[in-house]
């Protein structure tokens, strides 16, 4: 009992670290990140920057980390909590339900991976897989919601004109968070094996059912939120 307490303490304590970290970078680069590289490229005869300088990765690594840390219930508590305080100062744009859907399901791979015991330094080329797949879901749903919401035309070819016009965000988002998770989750990796004995929270049945039906809830919201 006195255990479970001292977990549940510890794990809350881990998880406003996380918010309030998180929250406190993306609030403080914002307005500050330098213009985007003078690099062009042209696809379709859409001539645009090679990269889009965004906050994306502050947010990416933090949703990994509380699935891959905390997991259960914070694989979607402290991802949006980071974005709900960060977006009182900042703020968002209409399909803020699709960017919050996004970084919860880069949570819950973060959780995939601690559940299969990919967090070793041996499991890295995965780790990094897994996080480039996540950040092609999460532009790939997140630039669906730009289309639906009638930014573009509601054709195909709509819809290829918005993800052709999204490639710069994507190719920073790729190059900002691979070197996030290179710099950052890797030596967390490394200290746990080496050095630091990182807390291995029990994760309750119900709890890990609740974690993964909320990115899908938040999915079927977000598409509510646009076509009512």
């Amino acid at each position: 009992m006195i255990k479970n307490i001292f977990e549940h303490k510890e794990r809350i304590m881990l998880a406003v670290a996380l918010v309030a970290i998180g929250s406190m970078i993306r609030i403080l680069l914002h307005n500050n990140l330098p213009g985007s590289p003078s690099l062009y490229i042209t696809i379709n005869g859409i001539t645009q920057p090679m990269f889009m300088l965004d906050l994306f990765f502050v947010i990416a690594i933090v949703s990994l980390l509380s699935g891959m840390l905390l997991g259960g219930y914070y694989t979607f508590m402290v991802p949006i909590s980071t974005m709900v305080l960060s977006d009182l100062i900042i703020g968002n744009n209409w399909i803020l339900l699709f960017t919050w859907s996004g970084f919860v399901v880069l949570g819950l791979i973060g959780y995939f991976l601690k559940t299969k015991n990919y967090l070793t330094l041996r499991r890295v080329p995965t780790l990094l897989g897994a996080g480039i797949g996540g950040i092609l879901i999460y532009d790939l749903w997140t630039n669906f919601g730009t289309w639906l919401g009638g930014w573009y035309t509601h054709t195909w070819a709509g819809l290829g004109f918005c993800y052709t016009n999204a490639l710069p965000f994507m190719f920073w988002h790729l190059l900002s968070a691979t070197l996030a998770i290179t710099l950052i989750i890797v030596p967390i990796i490394y200290f746990k094996e080496h050095t630091i004995t990182i807390p291995d929270f029990q994760i309750q049945p119900l709890e890990r059912k609740i974690s993964i039906i909320a990115p899908a809830v938040l999915v079927v919201l977000a598409l509510i939120s646009i076509l009512v």
